[in-house]
């Protein structure tokens, strides 16, 4: 019979995890499985907070990666990507070339490319400089639906990028064009990517609930190497141990032995989204953030649980180690990006305090700035200053001609667009949705069904704007 030991209390959300594992040994021994409990009682009283916040954005934080040679690139639903210097943590360019949120980013292992892509469905390719310059980018090419994903080859001769369209396109990147498209033997949209340690195999996951293999030179599926119940979000595979680590719509963070076709570990966070992941560069540690800023952290060596704590206020769509893995940042619904100190922090369990994020606030709001919390400041400011949102500022928007506010890049379906923003236009806008509005926009989908709401709102905004 197995012996069941308790290895780490933590506290989340009022709540105690206790985690107890099967296993002989102490707790970096072997696992065997992993088993978590959730018992409701009272709260710890150790609290500690994020050290440093970047800022810089004017949206959530989407896509993080960072560069051996000291730099960091954070994308956002604002539009934008941000080269940070890591070493005295400040910005350094700010690129503002896509038509819509930045999804994600990354570095070509010799680093003299960084590409980007997002809910345009464009990829983007940047020549990068030491010192960093600014430079125009070239487009690759588009996806038929917003890109989740990029992976260069170990070579860096080879790039794959994924996309909710269905479909994974490889790409040559000595000679910057298209190779092939295919869906992999998926069906829906493909998540996540990485390529064989030789570079001749591209593994992917999905909403369909598996990981595959993908032969790139001869255009042909290799077969299901992992099939789950739900969508798989994000995964990392560790070949010389024949095992994948992944993360799930439903919540748990899986270790599969696919050699042997079996489960190694399993974490739940019941119904919480794991959304995102990153491997440290030696590849010792892997971290997981789900869609309550929960960041579990496992040592890729043993699979021992190292770090589980709150890293954010909302969803975590993004994170990464720094080179010395010393820093973790954390980028979420929050626009800016929480730096973690490891090890200023050892205990193994950390729960920051602070105020609710702007975006879901929880002080005594009227219910008309409730509104314009949740359906409008991700993308709006009500101050002359639009602070790098995705929108424009709303500032004496009332009177206004669509499309005509100085200094902002409007989609031609608002330049074209006659409408005058008053009372009747805005309550058609949440009614009708900008979709039917203003065909074209890159305004998000939004409908309100409640007339109370949309009329609190325009009288909030005809207050606030002025």
């Amino acid at each position: 019979m197995l012996i069941k030991k308790v290895v780490l209390i933590s506290q989340q959300n009022n709540s105690l995890l206790v985690y107890l594992k099967d296993l002989k040994g102490g707790f970096r021994g072997p696992l065997k499985s992993f088993v978590l409990f959730v018992l409701l009682i009272c709260n710890f009283s150790y609290v500690s907070n994020a050290q440093e916040k970047l800022v810089g954005h004017g949206g959530p934080v989407k896509g993080l990666t960072v560069s051996n040679s000291g730099y960091l690139v954070s994308t956002s639903f604002d539009y934008s990507s941000i080269i940070w210097s890591i070493n005295d943590m400040r910005e350094v360019i700010s690129l503002n070339d896509h038509l819509a949120a930045v999804n994600v980013a990354e570095f070509s292992p010799n680093e003299k490319k960084l590409v980007t892509a997002g809910d345009d469905t464009r990829v983007l390719v940047y020549d990068i400089q030491n010192p960093i310059k600014k430079s125009l980018p070239r487009e690759l090419g588009k996806h038929l639906g917003k890109v989740s994903d990029i992976k260069f080859s170990p070579k860096g001769n080879l790039m794959a990028t994924s996309g909710w369209g269905g479909t994974i396109i490889i790409w040559d990147m000595i000679n910057e064009k298209k190779i092939l498209s295919s869906n992999a033997g998926h069906k829906g949209p493909i998540n996540s990517l990485q390529f064989s340690n030789d570079g001749k195999f591209l593994f992917s996951s999905g909403y369909d609930g598996t990981i595959r293999k993908f032969d790139i030179f001869k255009n042909t599926s290799k077969g299901i190497i992992v099939s789950h119940g739900w969508g798989i979000n994000i995964f990392h595979i560790i070949e010389n141990k024949n095992s994948i680590i992944y993360g799930t719509t439903d919540g748990s963070i899986n270790i599969h032995d696919f050699k042997a076709n079996k489960n190694i570990l399993k974490i739940v966070d019941e119904r919480t989204p794991v959304l995102t992941m990153c491997v440290d560069i030696n590849r010792s540690n892997i971290a997981f953030g789900n869609a309550k800023g929960r960041v579990i952290m496992i040592s890729l060596d043993d699979f021992s649980l190292i770090r589980d704590f709150r890293a954010a206020h909302g969803p975590v769509w993004a994170l990464a180690f720094n080179k010395e893995t010393t820093m973790l940042f954390v980028g979420g619904l929050d626009d800016y990006i929480n730096q973690w100190d490891l090890v200023t922090y050892p205990q193994p369990v950390i729960v920051p305090p602070g105020p609710a994020r702007r975006f879901n606030p929880s002080q005594l709001l009227t219910n008309g700035q409730k509104q314009f919390a949740r359906k409008c400041s991700v993308c709006h400011t009500l101050v002359p200053d639009g602070k790098r949102r995705a929108g424009p500022t709303l500032y004496k928007v009332f009177g206004r001609e669509a499309g005509t506010l100085e200094g902002y890049k409007f989609s031609q379906a608002l330049l074209d667009s006659k409408i005058i923003w008053d009372d009747k236009t805005i309550h058609q806008l949440f009614t009708e949705g900008p979709d039917v509005v203003l065909p074209g926009t890159k305004m998000p989908i939004q409908r309100m069904k409640s007339s109370k709401d949309k009329i609190d709102l325009i009288k909030f905004l005809k207050e606030a704007t002025q």
